[in-house]
């Protein structure tokens, strides 16, 4: 009988728990569901008074009644990137309509159709490095600067011409010297290289407060060791929890409501991100003009490696500087509404290209920041990048500085060779060697 008991007040107890945690699983439940609920609605009140006071276009708003926006834009927002070495990332390939990215990471180019007698011809290998301007965010394959060079030469009787857009979404020059660096190591010869830069190396000084570093640095400072220790993987499940948190629509109304809403991360001042202060301490930062200042000396000094790299691999490099809205002076109404109405990054812009242009000529730059100025018609779909037709001025410009280049490249390549003993292949460095295994593997 007293055993009977026993159990039965075990079972009772259980039963109790058992009950305790039901309910307790249908409050929380029922919490989430209300909390969701009155989250969807803030967010949207917060979305509709952003949308009222908002005066930044959206970039397909540049593109009126054209047939292939909607479409273009739903690819690009599919566009996504994978780790890459040394340079943190490229695109993965995808395939649409309108945009494309091949298996290397790089964005398609346009390829003129075989012609007869091509094996005759001088092949020149163009290689094309900078961000997403170069890339070509906003235009179809067929419009970035790539294409519209392969177009131009296209049509050449006496050599071909073999373009590769190794551009990237948010590149600064920094990548693009070491993207190219890899490449060479590899075993790959180009015979021109294009640089197009300014907007990353000017926006990343601006958005970091330090001047040199990749686009959101503060991410990668951030993501270290997040993975391979149990401090980082803390550090993960607290970052995970207040970003669900923060980005909920009742976090944005409490945002709006104490007048700290900025969905678009719009500074008001230049001075190093937080996490990255051990780069720059406060007593080492010397203002707004030091930063300015380091971004176009450590540009400049990739500009002297990537020379290095034309003398010793026998490549012919270009430097372009390249026009933002904040360097046009005479803006269509759609550009108008891309200036932010806080003066700080305009300034910076100006400030960062101003000293650009001051050493320019001297270190063989091609500054064409002016490029479309006095041009009141639309070009611009955002603050940095171009339109279709406004791609087409920038490549003009670049297809009459190339052509007397290709065109002694090619009369080189074409002209015969004074008989000699044929000399030993020269036996390849140790670097050499490692890079072709790499290459191979």
């Amino acid at each position: 009988m007293k055993e009977q008991k026993t159990g039965m007040g075990w079972r009772g107890l259980v039963a109790k728990v058992a009950h305790f945690i039901a309910v307790l699983w249908i409050q929380i439940g029922l919490a989430l569901i209300l909390f969701g609920l009155v989250s969807m609605a803030a967010g949207a009140v917060v979305k509709h008074i952003r949308r009222g006071r908002d005066v930044i276009p959206a970039p397909d708003e540049a593109y009126r009644d054209q047939p292939w926006v909607a479409q273009y834009f739903q690819s690009l927002s599919r566009v996504h990137m994978r780790w890459y070495p040394y340079a943190y990332w490229k695109a993965t390939p995808m395939s649409s309509p309108y945009l494309n990215i091949d298996a290397e990471g790089n964005r398609v180019t346009w390829r003129k159709p075989d012609r007869a007698g091509a094996g005759q011809r001088a092949t020149i290998r163009l290689f094309m490095v900078g961000g997403s301007t170069l890339w070509g965010t906003g235009v179809r394959d067929d419009h970035t600067l790539a294409s519209l060079l392969a177009k131009r030469f296209s049509a050449n009787p006496a050599y071909d011409v073999e373009i590769t857009n190794l551009g990237q979404i948010g590149y600064v020059s920094t990548q693009e010297l070491l993207q190219l660096y890899q490449l060479i190591r590899r075993g790959q010869r180009p015979d021109v290289v294009v640089f197009y830069d300014g907007v990353n190396d000017a926006f990343t000084a601006y958005q970091n407060g330090i001047g040199g570093l990749t686009q959101s640095e503060f991410f990668r400072a951030q993501e270290f060791s997040i993975l391979s220790s149990s401090w980082g993987r803390k550090q993960l499940y607290r970052t995970a929890f207040r970003s669900a948190l923060m980005s909920t629509g009742a976090a944005d109304l409490v945002k709006l409501l104490a007048g700290k809403d900025n969905p678009n991360m719009v500074r008001h001042d230049i001075k190093p991100n937080t996490i990255l202060s051990y780069l720059a301490p406060a007593q080492d930062f010397e203002g707004i003009d030091a930063v300015e200042r380091d971004t176009v000396d450590m540009y400049l000094f990739n500009v002297q490696m990537e020379r290095m790299l034309g003398e010793h691999f026998k490549f012919r490099p270009l430097f372009y500087w390249q026009p933002t809205v904040f360097s046009k002076n005479e803006l269509a109404p759609f550009e108008r509404r891309l200036l932010p109405g806080d003066p700080t990054r305009a300034e910076f812009f100006r400030g960062t290209y101003q000293r650009l242009a001051a050493v320019a000529a001297p270190n063989g730059i091609i500054d064409i920041s002016g490029i479309l100025n006095n041009h009141p018609q639309l070009d611009f779909i955002d603050p940095y990048h171009l339109n279709e037709s406004a791609n087409e001025i920038v490549a003009n410009r670049m297809a009459a500085d190339l052509t007397p280049i290709l065109d002694q490249i090619a009369r080189d390549k074409s002209a015969p060779r004074q008989s000699q003993p044929p000399a030993a292949a020269p036996r390849a460095s140790a670097g050499e060697r490692a890079g072709l295994r790499g290459a191979r593997g």
